[in-house]
C-alpha cells in the first residue's frame, strides 16, 4: 500500500469547527463533493462551496451567511440545512430555488427526503425525529432519543439509528418500530448491499478499551458479525465492494481487510488535522485539513499489488 498526495488548497475561509459538516461527495457525481465554511468566518462571507476531487477546483458556491450542518443530494437538487434554515439548491450550479424560515427545526445534523414534500430531519442528540413539510412549513415530532443516521427505504419508509437500536419509521402511519436492539454505537454505516455497520467502544475480550465493528446482515437485525479493532476508533469509512475498512483517530488511518480480518496498512500525518472526528474519508479518497492555514489536501491509497 502507498500514500499520495493529489492536491493542496488554500480555502477561502476555515472549513471546520462544532456542527460544520465535513466534506460530502456527491452520490450523483464522485468527481464533485461539497465542504461548508465554518468556525472563524464573517457571517457575511460563509458560503457552501461545490469542489473538484480530482483537483480541488471550487466549482460553484452559495452565500449561506451560516454554516452549513448537513446536506441531502437528489438527482436534480439538494437541500442545505443550516443552523435555522434550510436552503433547496439546483444540485448543478448551487443556485437557489427556495429557502424556509418558517418553523424549521433548529441544529440539525441528519436528514432524510421522501422524493416528495417531506425531510425527515434530527440533532445527534436532540432526542427527537423532525418530520418537516416542505408545502406547509409544519414540523411533527417523535421522540428518538439520539441519532446516529436516516436512510431512505422507499417513499413510505426510513431507517433510523438511534445509537442502541435499529428503528423504521412509517412516514404514513407517523409510526416508529423497533427492529432490532444492538449493543451501544456512536457511528453508523449501511452498505450497498443493505448490511448495517455499527462502530461500538467499550471493554472487549481480556478487559481492555478499544473499539469492535458489529455489522448485521440486514436492517431487520440478525446474527450479527463482531469484528475487534484492537485500536479506539472515531470515525470510518466503508470501500465500495465492503471488503475494506478505512478506521480514523485523530491524525491517524488504518486500512483493514474484512475478508482477511486484519489491519494491512496505517499512516500518522503530521500536522495535520481533521475535522471534529478526525481525518475524513469518501471511499478510498482522505481528506487532511490543516486548520492554521486553511489548507485542505485530498490523498489517495495505492494498492501497489493492483
Amino acid at each position: 500500500m502507498e500514500l499520495y498526495k493529489k492536491w493542496s488548497i488554500h480555502m477561502k475561509n476555515n472549513i471546520s469547527g462544532g456542527g460544520v459538516m465535513p466534506p460530502v461527495l456527491d452520490p450523483f457525481d464522485p468527481a464533485v463533493f461539497y465542504v461548508s465554511d465554518g468556525w472563524g468566518s464573517y457571517y457575511s462571507s460563509m458560503r457552501l462551496r461545490k469542489l473538484s476531487a480530482e483537483t480541488g477546483e471550487e466549482l460553484a458556491s452559495v452565500l449561506t451567511r451560516d454554516c452549513t450542518r448537513c446536506v441531502h443530494i437528489e438527482k436534480d437538487r439538494m437541500f442545505a440545512v443550516l443552523n435555522k434554515r434550510i436552503l433547496e439548491l439546483d444540485r448543478s450550479d448551487l443556485s437557489v430555488r427556495r429557502a424556509y424560515k418558517k418553523g424549521v427545526p433548529q441544529y440539525m445534523d441528519y436528514a432524510g427526503f421522501n422524493g416528495g414534500d417531506t425531510l425527515l430531519l434530527m440533532n445527534w442528540n436532540g432526542g427527537f425525529l423532525n418530520v418537516f413539510d416542505l408545502n406547509t412549513e409544519n414540523t411533527r415530532k417523535k421522540k428518538v432519543d439520539t441519532c446516529c443516521g436516516i436512510w431512505k427505504e422507499n417513499e413510505n419508509s426510513f431507517l433510523v439509528l438511534n445509537g442502541s437500536a435499529i428503528l423504521r419509521y412509517d412516514l404514513a402511519e407517523n409510526k416508529l418500530i423497533k427492529l432490532a436492539d444492538s449493543e451501544p454505537f456512536t457511528k453508523c454505516m449501511l452498505g450497498p448491499s443493505g448490511q448495517l455497520y455499527l462502530l461500538c467502544k467499550g471493554p472487549v475480550e481480556g478487559g481492555e478499551i478499544s473499539s469492535q465493528l458489529v455489522i448485521y446482515p440486514s436492517a431487520s437485525g440478525g446474527t450479527p458479525r463482531k469484528i475487534i479493532l484492537e485500536e479506539l476508533i472515531q470515525n470510518f469509512a466503508l470501500s465500495q465492494d465492503e471488503t475494506r475498512l478505512f478506521l480514523i483517530r485523530d491524525n491517524n488511518i488504518w486500512l483493514y481487510s474484512i475478508p482477511e480480518e486484519r489491519m494491512i496498512f496505517h499512516n500518522e500525518f503530521e500536522g495535520e488535522f481533521a475535522f471534529e472526528d478526525g481525518l475524513y474519508m469518501l471511499h478510498e479518497t482522505i481528506f487532511t485539513y490543516r486548520w492554521s492555514e486553511k489548507k485542505l489536501t485530498c490523498w489517495k491509497i495505492v494498492d501497489q499489488a493492483l
